[in-house]
């Protein structure tokens, strides 16, 4: 059985796709897992970078992506999908065979504000079903049974799309860059999932049809480190980005997980290349700066708490 992992910050702009991304190639490259990930960002963002644009746009044509899994509980569809929306081995390259995905479409964020208006039957095993279509699609296709891990790169909100990828995920990961809105933002995150998402499943399950797929409880892996500036201080780092790393460490002790992922050109030029940060150890502002080796350490770090859990 796969470990499921959701990629989550109701935030935007503080580098998801980009750990989704790397953090997958690294599992993929260094450990030959087999990974499957999922875009559920309506932006498709990770969409097109893992498969450049022509190849997305034709997944999109032929109604091969995420969003498919909602048409079904929307009326628009007769059937879910089946295992034809994952893309393999979208990268081409030897080294990352064993990673997948589900594209991602623009229509995620009509389906999202469909599947807020619409019901399906008796209230309450409507909320649920609506809740876990992602579930539902992982127990039709016995999809699980072919990957070591399945992580799902999820949109900045916490509406519906985002907790169905939480409703299918044993833990979740929260990007975080180190500023004042994100002191707040995370502990507000992480209870909100615990208390408030996790929760309402919870009532609604004891109530609605079972599903295998479904997890009661959905655990924090960690916080991660991204975009943190550096400059020539004592720290390393900006004053104000050294402050507010100081208040995180105080806050979320070994959940902040280590090393951190700096800011810098060289890993959006690799993503504007669709490589991950691995294929350019050799460059200046890639290899020079250490940042693969921290990505590959990073990976390894978060493989070891999910493979605990």
């Amino acid at each position: 059985m796969a470990k499921r992992i959701s990629i989550i910050n109701f935030k935007g702009g503080v580098g998801k796709t980009t750990l989704a991304f790397n953090f997958a190639a690294g599992l993929a490259r260094f450990y030959d897992s087999r990974v499957l990930l999922v875009d559920m960002d309506h932006q498709s963002s990770l969409s097109i970078l893992c498969m450049g644009a022509t190849r997305w746009e034709e997944a999109v044509e032929e109604g091969n992506t995420i969003d498919e899994v909602f048409q079904n509980f929307l009326g628009h569809t007769s059937a879910m999908p089946g295992l034809e929306i994952i893309v393999h081995n979208p990268l081409n390259k030897a080294l990352y065979a064993s990673l997948d995905i589900v594209p991602a479409s623009l229509h995620l964020d009509d389906t999202e504000i469909e599947l807020t208006a619409s019901h399906q039957g008796n209230a309450i095993q409507s909320e649920w079903n609506k809740r876990t279509m992602i579930c539902q699609w992982l127990e039709n296709t016995g999809v699980d049974d072919n990957y070591d891990y399945i992580i799902f790169d999820c949109p900045p909100a916490t509406k519906i799309v985002s907790q169905n990828a939480i409703a299918a995920s044993h833990c979740y990961i929260i990007p975080v860059v180190p500023e004042a809105v994100m002191e707040r933002g995370a502990p507000h995150l992480h209870g909100m999932v615990r208390t408030g998402i996790d929760a309402r499943l919870n009532a609604l399950s004891a109530m609605g049809s079972p599903k295998s797929m479904y997890v009661a409880d959905t655990r924090l892996v960690g916080l991660v480190i991204t975009r943190i500036q550096t400059s020539g201080g004592y720290s390393g780092y900006t004053d104000d980005h050294t402050q507010h790393l100081a208040s995180l460490r105080r806050q979320w002790g070994d959940d902040l997980i280590v090393p951190f992922i700096e800011q810098g050109t060289g890993i959006s030029q690799a993503l504007a290349d669709g490589v991950p940060v691995y294929e350019r150890h050799n460059t200046q502002n890639i290899g020079n700066r250490g940042i693969d080796v921290k990505f590959q350490q990073l990976t390894a770090e978060l493989k070891l708490r999910i493979d605990r859990l």
